[in-house]
């Protein structure tokens, strides 16, 4: 069922022994989200712990500070940033179906969690968090703050994204206004990259494919690729927008090679195109602008399908 964001407030301000679940290969939103979460709710006098989560890396871990835990005992399940179950780890599967609150920010969320608090119009899940922790009467302190802005400040990619909006921008402010340190944040997670990044971005410059007359851009990142280059799933945030950034390309396609030997595909669409519908064809989702699917078979497999997909959608390849 479909709650709005004061609904869920009451709910969580109702319950207790709450465990955060968060996606496979958590990025800054859904660790920030998880973790400003869960300071919240201990601020009120709650038990509740994100979910060890074994891809949480060194970049983001930090922010969670101490409330990364094991699952307790008879738990209250919330999820945050997570659109479908499908994105769960596989060591986290056996409470798939059990969710009880889903607090996310995108479009395609399957619903399947017992109750659904979705603003898509919102660029982050963080934003939905900051809102309820309000509600909630918590006390934005720096380590929360600080939580809350690496979630928003990663899914709009410093404020530079078009799903910016007013309301992103009213809740950056507050953070400042609160102590948060931006500069510091924006330095680490935007301005710094290893050379390690830089040799990945420099080897994809050489691969990459052009369709559609440079309509399309499409990068592949095999796993032996980021083993020769020394890359770690760090280094590998947010270059999924790396074809994207070419002059002329509309559709950025970055397959990468997962668990299982499957291709993750990330879409990056100008305004022409739906990211979401398209991946939702091959079993995915998320954002207008921004959207993934994952496809079984390893990279060639996803190339055909996400190419299918796209001259379904009437481009001429």
């Amino acid at each position: 069922m479909r709650i709005d964001l004061t609904a869920a407030a009451a709910w969580l301000r109702e319950h207790d022994n709450f465990v955060i679940l968060t996606h496979r290969r958590p990025d800054g939103d859904a660790v920030g989200s998880a973790g400003a979460l869960c300071m919240g709710l201990r601020q009120l006098g709650k038990r509740a712990v994100v979910l060890e989560n074994p891809q949480f890396t060194p970049l983001y871990r930090p922010y969670l500070r101490d409330c990364v835990g094991a699952m307790p005992e008879n738990p209250t399940i919330v999820s945050v940033d997570m659109a479908t179950e499908n994105l769960l780890l596989l060591t986290h599967e056996p409470v798939a179906g059990k969710t009880q609150l889903a607090i996310d920010h995108h479009e395609s969320n399957d619903d399947y969690a017992a109750l659904t608090a979705v603003r898509a119009d919102y660029a982050a899940c963080g934003e939905a968090i900051y809102e309820i922790l309000r509600m909630l009467g918590v006390t934005i302190d720096a380590a929360i703050g600080e939580a809350l802005y690496v979630a928003i400040s990663t899914d709009t990619g410093c404020f530079r994204y078009a799903n910016t909006s007013a309301h992103t921008f009213t809740i950056a402010a507050a953070l400042k206004t609160l102590g948060v340190e931006q500069y510091k944040i924006n330095k680490l997670l935007f301005a710094t990259k290893t050379l390690a990044r830089m040799r990945l971005e420099a080897r994809l410059t050489e691969t990459i494919e052009f369709y559609a007359g440079g309509l399309i851009g499409l990068c592949t990142m095999p796993q032996a690729m980021m083993d020769e280059l020394g890359v770690s799933e760090d280094d590998a945030d947010g270059v999924s927008g790396f074809a994207r950034s070419v002059q002329g390309v509309q559709i950025g396609v970055m397959i990468r090679e997962v668990e299982q030997g499957a291709g993750k595909i990330s879409l990056r669409t100008g305004d022409s195109f739906n990211a979401s519908e398209l991946c939702r064809t091959l079993g995915g989702g998320g954002h207008r602008a921004a959207a993934g699917a994952t496809v079984p078979g390893g990279i060639d497999a996803a190339k055909q399908a996400v190419l299918a997909a796209i001259a379904a959608a009437g481009v001429t390849l």
